[in-house]
């Protein structure tokens, strides 16, 4: 049964991969906001480390 920690991992996964659909859905002809973008690649990162680490 996996901890309260490999579910915070998880929703950080989710909570990147939501970001960056977002930045590709607003994206204008400059392409996706680089702040957004930035922020669900390092958060969905730190998430998949979490759950490596848990799961491990």
């Amino acid at each position: 049964m996996p901890g309260t920690l490999y579910y915070v991992g998880r929703g950080l996964q989710l909570l990147g991969m939501a970001a960056l659909l977002e930045a590709i859905l607003i994206a204008g002809p400059m392409g996706p906001s680089p702040r957004i973008f930035g922020f669900g690649v390092a958060v969905f990162i730190v998430g998949h480390l979490i759950v490596k680490r848990t799961s491990g």
